[in-house]
């Protein structure tokens, strides 16, 4: 009786009629039960009309309501309305690329997760030190099977979710800076790995099949973004081009889709690839290119979105990234003996708009940000004290950097990088520094 009552309590929907006409079929039996007066046909239909809290709620009063509920799931898309009319799109994208296309409850799962974090003091996280044995480590990457570490002296280990070793082998003599999983459109079955990595004097796409391997080079690139299998790089001397990776003949080659060129003294900050637009901050203006809808000319304008004004000095694009298409952060470090960190957000809005919200980090943690990651709607600080800082994004306008939902303290060693994988029933983050990576597993208790 008491899940029973919770469940109206919390009962939201998008028709308030609904309230009342389940108040008149469900009522309290000697037990602890709920009966049920109307046919199941009929709470079906009532049911079909709920939004996803109210149906999870109503999975967790008993196992007859979880029953019903499931069978509305067989039978109908429901679980999928309700992610894509409550889960903000630029959200849900990065969700979807967690599951496979042939996962029967993806869109339940996606929900569950989703909602979980939305509020992060129900969330309980468990923290593991993962098992892998690897040295001065400068970047990890995590996809769906497989996990990548890349080394300062330039070694590759990839690994299985469950820390297998799958492949060793030193690629480069130089510090590997980052690692990319591509999406591979080779095969289904059997080991597919395709990875980006970047070194001081290009990028190199690394292809694996558990038997050979082979690649890909890009030589004197000054920075990249990546996006599915899609790539977009400036090179030294201002060239920006966007490729695909594509299958040709049993392998894989790049192909060039746009490319454009900027000119000294313009210098491009930042880039950034998602969803058939590419952002770039080229000094304080903010552009953009739709290269999903190029047709014919690859030699199509940059549209300029807005102009930014940074409130400190901006120096480098290692202090700058942008978060998704539509918030820019940058970072700025006093270099006197005064201790200053300041973060700075720029919020790009519609029609040109922009908004802007500066904080000063070391008054509020006493430490300096190493790793900024932005996942669905969770944000995360590593420190160089080894915490993590998590938040709960809903809306960027509503963002104080002070209102943290947990603090975790990962180790003492500067966070270098953080990736996550999403599973059944927990979010998983890996976070990593040089020394060891740690696993950050966040789920919801009882959810089903």
């Amino acid at each position: 009786m008491k899940k029973g009552l919770m469940f109206i309590n919390n009962f939201k929907t998008r028709n308030v009629v609904t309230v009342v006409v389940l108040f008149q079929f469900i009522q309290p039996t000697k037990g602890f039960g709920i009966k049920m007066i109307f046919p199941v046909e009929i709470i079906e239909k009532i049911l079909r009309q709920c939004n996803g809290t109210t149906l999870l709620n109503a999975r967790k009063v008993d196992e007859d309501w979880k029953c019903i509920v499931d069978r509305i799931s067989q039978k109908t898309k429901i679980w999928e309305c309700c992610c894509k009319e409550e889960i903000p799109n630029n959200q849900l994208l990065e969700y979807l690329q967690q599951y496979r296309e042939d996962d029967f409850n993806k869109w339940l799962n996606i929900y569950i997760n989703w909602t979980s974090f939305e509020n992060l003091d129900r969330v309980v996280c468990d923290i593991i030190l993962s098992p892998a044995d690897v040295p001065k480590i400068s970047c990890i990457a995590v996809s769906k099977d497989f996990i990548a570490l890349g080394t300062e002296d330039g070694r590759l280990k990839i690994y299985t979710s469950q820390w297998k070793m799958v492949f060793f082998e030193r690629l480069s003599a130089v510090r590997i800076n980052s690692l990319n999983f591509i999406e591979s459109e080779f095969n289904d079955s059997g080991i597919d790995i395709c990875l980006l990595f970047s070194h001081q004097s290009g990028l190199k796409i690394f292809c694996y099949d558990g038997f050979s391997s082979n690649y890909l080079e890009i030589l004197d690139v000054k920075s990249h973004s990546v996006y599915k299998n899609f790539i977009c790089y400036e090179r030294f001397g201002g060239r920006i081009t966007i490729t695909k990776l594509v299958n040709v003949s049993g392998g894989r080659e790049l192909c060039d889709i746009w490319f454009s060129r900027i000119y000294s003294p313009t210098c491009i900050s930042c880039m950034n690839m998602w969803e058939g637009v590419c952002t770039f901050l080229i000094n304080n203006e903010v552009k953009i290119i739709e290269y999903g809808s190029i047709e014919g000319s690859t030699m199509d304008i940059m549209k300029k979105k807005t102009s930014i004004s940074f409130n400190f000095p901006h120096v480098d694009s290692q202090n700058t990234q942008i978060l998704r298409n539509d918030v820019i952060v940058s970072l700025y470090r006093s270099e006197d003996d005064v201790k200053c960190d300041l973060i700075e957000f720029f919020l790009l809005g519609e029609k040109n708009k922009c908004s802007k919200k500066l904080f000063s980090t070391w008054e509020i943690f006493k430490c300096y940000i190493t790793y900024i990651y932005l996942y669905g709607n969770t944000l995360l600080l590593g420190m160089d004290v080894g915490i993590v800082y998590i938040y709960h994004v809903s809306r960027w306008k509503h963002f104080d950097i002070r209102d943290y939902g947990q603090k975790l303290i990962i180790g003492k060693h500067p966070i270098i990088c953080i990736d996550v994988k999403e599973m059944q029933n927990e979010r998983r983050y890996y976070v990593s520094s040089r020394v060891n990576i740690h696993e950050i597993s966040g789920f919801l208790p009882n959810v089903y």
